[in-house]
């Protein structure tokens, strides 16, 4: 149990075996609650993560795997967060962007200092499990 709970550290970076993002000192801990508390949700099937204690972004990616409307609830859930932008970007595919350090997963999300109010989520549009060429995103409105 012990060991499941233990990341690596590898130079300036450290693996993430449950999703976390190094905020900057000081952020606003109402916001990093609600920010972890989509990140941490059993709805989201996380596979792992960095972070790279690089000055100045600090950057923090996490993977994550599922279907487009797992997809679709996850970016519904964190467009919901107040006081953050949501920006989305697109990969052919993501394994080719990750070398060996990450998977590739069917989407990142990506957080650096030099951007605090900013989450990127990177859609891998060679997931499979996203529908390849069929991928669909349907983007829930608010009642």
């Amino acid at each position: 149990m012990l060991a499941a709970m233990v990341t690596s550290v590898f130079g300036l970076s450290e693996e993430l075996t449950r999703p976390k993002v190094f905020f900057p000192k000081g952020f606003d801990t109402n916001r990093v609650e609600k920010v972890q508390g989509v990140l941490t949700s059993t709805k989201f099937k996380y596979l792992t993560g960095m972070t790279s204690y690089w000055e100045p972004e600090f950057a923090t990616t996490l993977v994550y795997d599922g279907d487009a409307k797992s997809l679709s609830e996850f970016i519904a859930a964190l467009n919901d967060l107040a006081g953050f932008k949501i920006v989305l970007t697109f990969s052919n595919d993501l394994a080719k962007e990750t070398g060996s350090a990450l998977a590739a997963g069917s989407w990142w999300v990506k957080y650096r200092h030099t951007a605090p109010n900013t989450l990127t989520v990177r859609v891998n549009l060679a997931s499979a499990n996203l529908g390849q060429d069929k991928f669909a995103l349907e983007l829930l409105k608010k009642e």
